[in-house]
């Protein structure tokens, strides 16, 4: 995939270069500012793919905590017909769909992800790649439900075949929106298990000494935060670049401050580290309002 993105990347600067009437008028400083711009989305991509958690790893990270699964959390389907009717919200919501359907499938909800699967169908057919997820493919998700590993394979190069498609159709915004959406769900999953863990069922210390691998899965997603951030700053400008540029932002104020505070304590623990309900509260306050503002689009 990162042979590919970097193909595209320079078909982009090539047919630019071609619209503007060729390279050869260019004075020798435009020539080398054009250049550094080229090596820096390529670096900035090549980053984002290398960091950026697949669809399926935050849900398998949160199964494996022993987290119980919770239906509430995951994006309902009967919002699916209205994403239909707008480019940039079915490039999101395929991202959060996609993580759920990591989710479901971590807790062997197989027949519920197939219903997801099929709607990733839909959104990808109205983003003109439903070659992707063709009959084949959820034919082969099917006759795999018994196999959660190969699922999770599935699901996984379905989501990177649909962001080759639209990058080679140089549509590398709507590509970079399913890598938002998938963040954000995973984000907003990961916040939501913390929020939701029972408080009625374990002693204090020992809730608190389950929960904190979870909370190092939230602070696992700065890097991830500040590539994606980085790769869409690298993209043309326009409304909903901008708009998910500035949420993003937000998100990385609340790493550099109430979260580093956070992850500083967790890592000079000497016993009398306390997780209580507002030490995540910023961040998934914040996460929930973004996530909220994608999936409720009217």
């Amino acid at each position: 995939m990162r042979f590919t993105l970097t193909l595209f990347v320079s078909a982009i600067f090539l047919s630019t270069m071609i619209s503007c009437g060729g390279g050869s008028s260019k004075s020798s400083s435009e020539e080398a500012a054009f250049e550094e711009a080229e090596k820096k989305i390529v670096t900035d991509m090549d980053q984002v793919i290398h960091d950026l958690p697949s669809p399926t790893e935050v849900p398998y990270l949160l199964q494996a905590t022993g987290a119980d699964y919770n239906k509430e959390i995951i994006n309902d389907l009967e919002r699916l017909p209205k994403y239909l009717t707008n480019e940039d919200e079915s490039a999101l919501n395929l991202g959060i769909y996609a993580t759920d359907m990591g989710y479901l499938i971590s807790y062997q909800k197989l027949e519920e992800a197939t219903d997801y699967l099929e709607s990733a169908q839909k959104l990808a057919e109205s983003l003109g790649v439903a070659s992707v997820f063709s009959v084949a493919t959820v034919e082969k998700f099917q006759t795999n439900l018994d196999n959660p590993d190969s699922l999770n394979k599935i699901l996984t190069q379905s989501i990177t075949d649909v962001e080759d498609r639209l990058e080679s159709a140089d549509r590398v915004s709507v590509a970079a929106l399913i890598l938002a959406g998938s963040f954000i769900e995973g984000l907003y999953l990961a916040v939501e298990v913390i929020e939701t863990y029972p408080k009625d069922v374990l002693d204090e210390d020992t809730r608190n000494l389950i929960l904190e691998p979870l909370v190092k899965v939230v602070l696992d997603q700065e890097k991830p935060l500040l590539d994606v951030i980085g790769l869409m700053k690298d993209l043309p400008e326009d409304d909903i670049i901008n708009h998910m540029i500035n949420e993003l932002e937000i998100l990385r104020v609340l790493y550099e401050t109430d979260l580093a505070e956070v992850e500083e304590k967790i890592a000079n623990n000497t016993g009398d580290f306390v997780l209580t309900e507002s030490t995540l509260s910023g961040i998934r306050s914040e996460v929930k309002r973004i996530r909220t503002d994608i999936v409720e689009f009217e």
